[in-house]
């Protein structure tokens, strides 16, 4: 990486999908260096403890560099909403909130200043890392955000992905371009939580996660929740069960990620049933919202699923859903192995593993 003295480091960034950005309508609005350099700084602790942090309150540490980030081309924005009319149809589009994304053609500049030298030579080994692991911005997991080095290479990207560590897979055969992988990623995470009902398509096709659960003997909490509230059955779908019936009804959906709510539409207002954590702390919920295990990658069209072990300390846990003036606690399950799960989604065939050490 080029250096204009002992000081100095710079990258040059290429985008591969959209940034959903809270300041979208500034000039210059693009990666954020206050995001970009805590995330280098917790990920550089992590592989090389030995630099010089500086300690702050509440356990945080960072490094003495300071981190400009330059976009000098001109930001397309796009307006997502959550559904899209196209002609006489209707389809869900690409994106999961009504947050404003930025499409950025032209690279982006990234330039490291230390007088540290042992910080850039650190830097310089492990930023093509974090860049493989992390997104940036509104809606990361779900593969907003992607960045890498402009000269990087499909095989080079995977030999990163590969040192994950966890199991790292692909998706697809690779979209045309970052929105339509952004597409493919909505309609494959609907596949593997909550399963995909499009009425007016007539397509309905049933969780993976329900389907792996019931090979356990485990029921989701949707079945439970539509025995207790039959006033969110619709649809002409009989409500579904594992077969032979489930030993136990558990809250499995929030092994993927924690909602505050669940809205069901039995007619044009919908029922919206409140989730909180049984466990309180202070005058709050324990467990409130929590992110997906799962991040989604993008380079060059293709899609890669990440994973991480943030959902253990859900496991176990009680969960009050609220609808109408009545309640009824689910546990969550007592042990979930994600990995386990991605095999069975990957011998279903819609994944495939990404070998170590990938050309």
């Amino acid at each position: 990486m080029p250096r204009d003295n002992d000081f100095t480091l710079e990258f040059t960034l290429r985008q591969h999908t959209p940034l959903i950005h809270f300041q979208h309508d500034q000039p210059g609005a693009t990666l954020r260096a206050t995001e970009l350099k805590p995330k280098l700084d917790r990920f550089l602790r992590e592989k090389a403890p030995d630099l010089p942090f500086r300690a702050h309150h509440g356990d945080r540490h960072s490094l003495d560099y300071r981190l400009t980030v330059r976009y000098e081309g001109k930001n397309i924005k796009d307006y997502p909403k959550p559904f899209v009319k196209k002609g006489t149809k209707g389809y869900p589009s690409p994106y999961f909130a009504d947050g404003v994304s930025i499409d950025q053609p032209q690279p982006t500049h990234l330039c490291f200043t230390s007088f540290h030298p042992e910080i850039l030579e650190a830097i310089e080994r492990h930023l093509p890392y974090l860049l493989a692991f992390e997104n940036f911005g509104t809606r990361q997991s779900k593969g907003f955000g992607c960045y890498h080095f402009e000269n990087t290479t499909k095989e080079s990207f995977e030999r990163l992905l590969s040192e994950h560590r966890y199991p790292v897979y692909k998706l697809g055969h690779g979209a045309k371009d970052g929105k339509d992988a952004l597409n493919e990623i909505n309609e494959f995470y609907k596949r593997l939580k909550s399963g995909i009902n499009y009425p007016h398509k007539s397509d309905y096709r049933k969780s993976l996660l329900f389907e792996h659960m019931c090979d356990h003997r485990t029921g989701w909490e949707k079945r439970k929740l539509k025995k207790v509230f039959p006033q969110i059955v619709h649809g002409e779908h009989a409500p579904i069960d594992c077969a032979p019936e489930p030993k136990e009804y558990r809250y499995i959906r929030a092994m993927l990620g924690l909602a505050e709510l669940y809205e069901y539409r039995p007619d044009k207002r919908g029922k919206k049933i409140k989730i909180t954590s049984v466990e309180q702390e202070g005058s709050s919920s324990r467990y409130q919202r929590m992110r997906s295990p799962l991040t989604f990658k993008v380079f060059g069209g293709q899609i890669y699923l990440l994973q991480d072990r943030t959902y253990e300390g859900l496991c176990n846990k009680k969960f009050r859903f609220s609808l109408d003036g009545d309640s009824v606690d689910i546990p969550t399950p007592t042990s979930f192995d994600l990995n386990a799960f991605l095999q069975f989604v990957a011998q279903k065939g819609h994944i495939k593993p990404l070998k170590k050490g990938a050309q």
